[in-house]
């Protein structure tokens, strides 16, 4: 598939810093640093893109990055405990069963709406394939890994020409780390591959290698305080 081009007020920015090595189904990292160099971020074909100042002022983006955080910090923890007790198959019990109920609870809190997609195909869950702004996203940050720059580090801001009704969206790229390999690598051990046919029976979530761009997770924060639910 060829990218479609990124309206120009795409602002893709970087460093996304992972912490801790479990792997968190649908999120890498906990946290955004913004790079002070364009250049390193410049996606071919597209024109010459501005990061986002160091110290945000910008009550929207601190909104939707507290609210990634949030999401984040507490899979993570989810997960990392089903996988010191019990495994991965523990693991892919909990990202099916609770994730969804986490991700409510941080949209509630703040106010928005967020969610985990990846590109058609690739997508463990029918609802988590990339549509719209999300695929163009996705597509950008693909092209971008493929030209050498880190998946971890692919962040979209996007402000203007923005549906009625939305003040802000925000993307960041997954990057595929060694525990994440048990569920998403190349050599699904016959007892986990059971576990995610047996609640995913359409998985496409595997075939990555370190390092690789596994999707993206998403945060939408509207002009109201309203939200309407975890869907792309």
């Amino acid at each position: 598939m060829t990218p479609r081009p990124l309206p120009a007020t795409l602002l893709l920015v970087a460093t996304l810093l992972l912490v801790g090595t479990a792997c968190l189904p649908g999120i890498g990292g906990t946290g955004v640093a913004l790079s002070s160099n364009p250049a390193m971020h410049q996606v071919p074909g597209q024109p010459q893109l501005t990061p986002e100042p160091a110290a945000s002022t910008d009550p929207d983006l601190d909104r939707a990055q507290a609210a990634a955080q949030a999401f984040s910090t507490q899979l993570r923890g989810r997960l990392q405990a089903a996988m010191r007790d019990g495994g991965p198959t523990a693991a892919v019990a909990i990202c099916n069963a609770e994730a969804p109920a986490i991700a409510e609870a941080v949209m509630g809190e703040h106010g928005l709406r967020l969610g985990r997609v990846a590109l058609p195909g690739r997508n463990r869950h029918p609802v988590q394939a990339a549509n719209a702004w999300q695929l163009t996203t996705l597509e950008a940050f693909q092209q971008a890994v493929d030209g050498g720059a880190p998946a971890g580090g692919q962040v979209a801001v996007m402000r203007e020409g923005l549906p009625d009704g939305i003040a802000l969206r925000m993307m960041r790229g997954i990057v595929t780390e060694p525990g994440c390999l048990a569920c998403h690598g190349s050599e699904i051990a016959t007892d986990i591959r059971q576990a995610i046919l047996a609640r995913y029976p359409d998985d496409g979530a595997t075939g990555f290698a370190v390092g690789d761009l596994r999707g993206a997770l998403w945060v939408e924060v509207p002009a109201t305080t309203a939200t309407t639910g975890d869907t792309p």
